[in-house]
């Protein structure tokens, strides 16, 4: 129960005599030490309550300004956060009682009125009121499923009073945001009985699932829906609201049906086909052999189609540069490679000259097969500018790759239905002689631990490739090589990764702490740590993208 000191009173009523009765009564309370307010009328009341802070209203139904549900409605909307207690005369029930449904937290005959129906009424809207508060704040912790969800989800009262319904929801039933304050849940039925039926279901069981049920939007079309609806209960146990799912399954209640029309048909034909002759039960036979080859057909392309990407994944796994080789130069690394499909749009590269050491983390448009389309174009332009024109200042080769991939992909001025795709990168040139890294990185930064300190470097604002005519330019970054500094590269798949206990991104923030911790670490431990850590905060999430991130101590 919630216990308030101190509290002050709007008292709208324009009977003397009721207004003393009830002042009287409310200075007598020895729950509570009432700060009174009286009006007379219902726009002396909206004065008060705009002005001054009151913690509850109790107004009379009849005022000579007002008279019935329409205006209160609009009062209860207006003040949403005010809790509100209709008086009534004793022929005023009915009224009083729809009052509530609008949006009041009770109504009391005032010829019934005494001490302790008025404190409990008191204590009742003040904790029903507060109780609605808490359910909007625990709402917001689930805000970013609630508003990503392809599904309607829906908070409500036990009134039936949208708390709140996800776009999800709003454009299913073709309503907006403003049309919530005049709608309930019940106006969603085609039939009472159906809701009737799952309030029962929920009142004893407190959730039910998968329960079927034939919705309407607001222009009246009907939907076939499937819902999962749970109780809300507060903190002392009691009910508050419901939440719940709302999916709809018109297109497969249809296709069911499309699918029992077409075995009825199907039975017909058959009873039919048992009264025709040899001549036509060859044909079915003929028929059915052609469908069996059509089905074989079907398979076949279906097994070279699965064949070709895992064909492609070994093309692509076979462009990688081979762990021994990068070890040989990179002795002290590790590189921690998860694609989403069976190939990747990202990849790690690696070329040695005579002094110098190049490595790069690449991500490439999109994942699975386009994705993979664009690595080979990527791999191939590295090789070459790197082999055939002897570049090796990372901005330059950003600048060099930018160019041919833009010429690659036919990325012409004013062509939008040309591609746009593209890449981001993080490219490292390391001087084995000199003891220092060149970097530079298109929307990729780089991340180094020293003495135990966390540096970063961030790449330019532009990727590589796309339509974009703004001239681009990518700065090579320089930093001198310590004992025991580490160096990593990252794509995006891995602080974007949803997850944790609330669903959310995993953010390069907590990368960079992640990787301050473990870099005391050997490379070999640190991969596993930064495996093991992904998978944690996955759990039983859907892996968004490719994940690839590389690490090397010098």
């Amino acid at each position: 129960m919630i216990l308030v000191d101190q509290i002050k009173v709007l008292l709208v009523e324009n009977s003397e005599s009721d207004a003393l009765k009830i002042g009287e009564l409310l200075a007598a309370s020895k729950n509570y030490e009432c700060d009174i307010y009286h009006s007379a009328s219902l726009k002396e009341a909206i004065s008060v309550l705009k002005n001054d802070k009151i913690d509850i209203t109790l107004i009379n139904l009849v005022l000579p300004d007002s008279y019935g549900g329409h205006n209160f409605d609009e009062l209860f909307h207006q003040f949403p956060d005010m809790p509100f207690i209709v008086l009534t005369e004793l022929d005023d029930t009915f009224i009083g009682v729809n009052a509530v449904k609008l949006g009041a937290q009770d109504y009391l005959i005032k010829s019934e009125l005494n001490i302790s129906t008025l404190n409990r009424s008191i204590t009742y809207s003040i904790e029903r009121k507060h109780v609605e508060e808490k359910l909007r704040q625990s709402e917001e912790k689930y805000r970013e499923l609630f508003m990503r969800s392809k599904d309607a989800i829906y908070m409500s009262t036990l009134e039936g009073k949208f708390l709140d319904i996800n776009p999800a929801g709003l454009s299913l039933f073709g309503y907006s945001k403003d049309d919530l304050e005049n709608i309930r849940v019940k106006d969603l039925y085609v039939h009472e009985e159906s809701r009737e039926r799952l309030m029962h279901f929920l009142m004893e069981d407190g959730e039910v699932r998968d329960y079927e049920v034939l919705l309407k939007k607001k222009d009246g079309e009907e939907l076939n829906c499937m819902l999962s609806t749970t109780v809300v209960k507060g903190a002392d146990g009691h009910l508050i609201g419901f939440q719940g799912i709302i999916k709809d399954i018109t297109m497969r209640k249809r296709a069911e049906e499309a699918l029992i029309k077409s075995l009825r048909e199907l039975d017909f034909a058959n009873r039919e086909l048992q009264d025709l002759n040899v001549n036509l039960e060859e044909k079915v036979k003929e028929r059915t052999v052609e469908l069996i080859k059509e089905k074989e057909i079907v398979e076949h392309q279906h097994l070279e189609i699965k064949e070709s990407i895992n064909y492609a994944k070994r093309i692509q796994a076979s462009i990688l540069p081979p762990m021994p080789k990068l070890k040989e130069s990179l002795a002290d690394s590790f590189i921690y490679y998860e694609p989403k499909d069976i190939v990747s749009g990202d990849f790690y590269w690696f070329e040695r000259s005579i002094d110098k050491s190049l490595f790069a983390v690449v991500d490439c448009t999109g994942h699975g097969v386009p994705g993979a389309f664009m690595s080979i174009i990527g791999y191939t332009q590295l090789n070459e500018i790197v082999s055939d024109q002897k570049i090796t200042d990372p901005g330059l080769i950003l600048r060099e790759l930018d160019k041919r991939v833009r010429t690659a992909l036919n990325q012409k001025k004013g062509n939008d239905e040309n591609s746009k795709d593209g890449m981001e990168m993080g490219i490292m040139t390391i001087n084995h002689e000199q003891k220092k890294i060149e970097y530079a990185g298109a929307m990729r930064p780089l991340f180094f631990v020293r003495n135990s300190e966390l540096h970063i470097i961030k790449g330019d604002k532009f990727d590589i490739g796309g339509v974009s005519q703004q001239k681009k330019s990518f700065t090579t970054h320089r930093v001198s090589i310590q004992e025991g500094d580490c160096f990593y590269l990252f794509s995006d798949g891995y602080p974007d990764q949803f997850g944790g206990p609330d669903g959310k991104k995993f953010m390069s923030k907590n990368v960079g702490l992640m990787l301050q911790k473990i870099a005391h670490l050997p490379m070999n431990e640190q991969g596993d740590i930064v495996r093991l850590t992904i998978a944690d905060w996955m759990k039983n999430e859907e892996q968004i993208d490719d994940i690839l991130i590389a690490g090397v101590r010098f």
